[in-house]
């Protein structure tokens, strides 16, 4: 979705940097990029000092509404999940380089 919304709005996004925390572009990009990867860890503490340092470096608006993002994004990988979709395999090639930029393979399921 980052990739195709930055296409539309004729921005480039270098998905690798953004994979691995390289290379971080945007005014409060370093506590959203530690908030995100708390997210998808097992480690309250870890949460909640990433949560105080987004409410710290804006607000609390702006990190309840990163929270909102990283909720759905959530949301909508369980109920893929859940309903057994697999993704149409028309669309392999165009979402390939994008997760391979990301190192989707590489990733370990929580489950």
């Amino acid at each position: 979705m980052l990739s195709w919304s930055s296409d539309h709005d004729g921005d480039t996004v270098d998905l690798t940097s953004i994979g691995s925390g390289d290379g971080l572009v945007g005014e409060h990009a370093e506590v959203l990029w530690r908030f995100a990867s708390a997210c998808g860890e097992r480690n309250d503490d870890e949460l909640a000092a990433a949560r105080q340092a987004v409410i710290d470096a804006v607000d609390e608006a702006f990190m309840v509404d990163a929270a909102a993002v990283a909720a759905n994004f959530e949301m909508m990988t369980r109920l893929a999940d859940s309903t057994g979709s697999r993704l149409n395999p028309a669309h392999h090639e165009h979402v390939a380089p994008a997760a391979g930029a990301l190192g989707v393979a590489e990733a370990v399921s929580r489950r």
